[in-house]
Order: structure tokens, then C-alpha cells, then sequence
């Protein structure tokens, strides 16, 4: 298949990246709180955690050689308590456990408590300001605030996973039918849509924008994966040691499939990626890219094969790849 064409999977795609798509995804939820919460949390993650309410901070967590374990988004809801979403919290709460020692800390598992409803896109403020009592447009990105939506109280976060304009709304699980019924009222009026297609907005529309998901940067450093910009050296923090030491050897590059000989699906994940036959990486994920009409992916080579327009081949069919000028296509 030289071309993908699903009219489903373009309508989502279409929807999020000119005007709205909606779509319910929640992430394993886990609530720290205690004297020493920020303190923990501080030093399990590379980024500085904020203790201001309502703040968010994107971070990445190491092992002992200063590979990245996961990647997450913690934010300060109050006084020494802090949500950290995830996609893997039960591998998360054993990393509380491991280095809590005696810190007065402790964590609670919100995943089957707390939902959540993204809407992406955008002209995402213009319905929501719509419904919510309190405007939206104007919040910072990473900021979390009270809001309602009707008499439903919620928490709304300027935030998602598709690089466009968003927020999510989180509510009681039990609550979620409000909310999914108020976003559909309401869908008509701003030509809004519920997304159908899961590899739309989990892999086609975040990876045109270079966002990775934690599987894709398994085995790098933050600074290999392109998140150099969210260590902070100058705080303590676990797998710093071995960060210092470290001398970048890979590097997560996004892909272009020549679209005349093969399609993404030809190529499977982690399916190794050769230079003139000798392997120098793996494909960690291939993807047809909706805005851009190309399939694209995401690889991890050695540096020195990284550079722009270098020609790289996967698959039993000897597929040729090209590494984009950036892992963010879209730019």
C-alpha cells in the first residue's frame, strides 16, 4: 500500500489540526502529597518541580545510567500535593517506594477516580470558553485551574498530546457522562469532532510534531532524545552521576518512507535500520502522517548517521528512509 487513505483518520487528523477534535484519554493518574512530596519528586525527576499551584512541568525520570525510564507531567495542586500523570503508574509507584526511604510521603493511585476528556485544536478556546464558567483562552500553557461546566466542578489543564492549541478537562470518573454529553451539545455549533481513530491521536497526529511517546526514547538520555532542555545540572537528581560522564552515542531522529517502495506497514517496530547494509540503529515507529500525506517515523541511529538527508533502509524489502531535518515535521 503506496497510499493511506482512511476517511476516518483524515477527518480526525483534519478536525485537530484546523479547528476542534475531542477525544476521552486518561492517563494513569497518581497523587503524591506530604511534607516531603516536592522533595521526592525533585529528585526522581530531571526537570525542577514547581511547587506554585496550578503549574505543570514535563520531566523525564533515569535509571542508574542515566537512561530515561519514563516521561511525565507533575503538576502542584496544592499544598505539598502533586498529580503525576503517566502512561505507566504501576511502574512509577515502585520508583516512589525505592527512594522515599524516610521522607514523609505518601501516594495514592487516581487512575480509576480520575477521567479525562481532551479537546485539541485550534479554536479549542472558543468552545470551551463557551462552556466553561471561567475563560480558557488566556491560561499559560502547563497551568491547571478550577473551572466548571455547568454546575459539574472540574480542573482544566492547558495542555495535550498533538502540538496544537488544547486542554483537558478532568472530572470524577462517575462524572465523565456530563462532560461527554456537554462536548457533544455542543460539538454542532463549532463543528467540533469526537475523534474515532486511536492511531490518530496516540501516534499520526503527535508524531508530525515530533512528540515521542516514552517507547520511542527507550534506552536514551534525555539529551539523545531531544529533551536536553529539561535537565537541570544544577540540581541533585537520580542518574545525574551518570549523566556527567556520559558522552552522547544515539540520537532519536524522525524518518521520510520513499513513498515508491514500500509502506510503513511493511516496516515493524524495532525492526533494524541499516547504512549501506551495516545495521546503525532501530525503527521504533512508522506511521502515515495525515497533514503531511507521507508515511514518517521515528528511529534511534548513531550519531553519525543523525545528519539531515541521510539515507538510511529498513524491512525485508530494503526500504528507504531519509532523516528529516527535524523530528518535528511539521515544524
Amino acid at each position: 500500500m503506496l497510499f493511506r487513505e482512511d476517511k476516518t483518520a483524515r477527518a480526525d487528523a483534519e478536525a485537530v489540526r484546523k479547528n476542534i477534535g475531542w477525544y476521552c484519554w486518561t492517563h494513569d493518574l497518581v497523587e503524591v502529597r506530604g511534607k516531603d512530596a516536592l522533595k521526592l519528586l525533585d529528585y526522581i525527576c530531571v526537570n525542577i518541580i514547581s511547587d506554585e499551584v496550578g503549574v505543570s512541568k514535563y520531566t523525564t525520570m533515569l535509571n542508574d545510567e542515566g537512561k530515561i525510564l519514563d516521561d511525565t507531567i507533575v503538576t502542584c495542586m496544592g499544598e505539598n500535593t502533586y498529580w503525576v500523570s503517566t502512561l505507566y503508574g504501576p511502574k512509577f509507584q515502585p520508583l516512589l517506594e525505592k527512594y522515599k526511604e524516610d521522607l514523609d510521603v505518601e501516594w495514592e493511585d487516581l487512575t480509576n477516580v480520575i477521567g479525562m476528556y481532551a479537546v485539541q485544536g485550534p479554536n479549542s478556546p472558543k468552545m470551551l470558553d463557551a462552556l466553561l464558567a471561567e475563560p480558557v483562552d488566556d491560561m499559560k500553557r502547563f497551568r491547571m485551574a478550577e473551572n466548571k461546566l455547568g454546575d459539574l466542578p472540574v480542573r482544566v489543564h492547558r495542555a495535550g498530546f498533538t502540538g496544537e492549541n488544547g486542554y483537558e478537562i478532568y472530572c470524577k470518573r462517575e462524572e465523565m457522562p456530563i462532560v461527554y454529553k456537554a462536548l457533544s451539545d455542543a460539538s454542532p455549533e463549532f463543528d467540533a469532532r469526537e475523534l474515532q481513530t486511536l492511531e490518530v491521536y496516540v501516534r499520526s497526529v503527535p508524531m508530525e510534531k515530533g512528540m515521542a511517546l516514552k517507547q520511542d526514547m527507550q534506552g536514551l538520555t534525555p539529551a539523545e532524545a531531544g529533551l536536553g532542555w529539561s535537565v537541570h545540572m544544577e540540581k541533585d537528581f537520580h542518574g545525574k552521576d551518570a549523566l556527567e560522564g556520559y558522552e552522547e552515542q544515539y540520537k532519536l531522529v524522525g524518518l521520510y518512507l520513499d513513498e515508491d517502495r514500500a509502506s510503513y506497514e511493511d516496516i515493524c517496530q524495532n525492526e533494524p535500520i541499516c547504512h549501506k547494509g551495516v545495521q546503525c540503529g532501530v525503527v521504533r515507529q512508522m506511521i502515515y502522517g495525515y497533514t503531511l500525506d507521507r508515511n514518517i517515523g521515528f528511529a534511534i541511529v548513531d550519531k553519525k548517521f543523525a545528519e539531515p538527508g541521510t539515507v538510511l533502509t529498513a524491512g525485508p524489502n530494503f526500504a528507504k528512509l531519509t532523516v528529516a531535518d527535524d523530528k518535528n515535521f511539521l515544524g
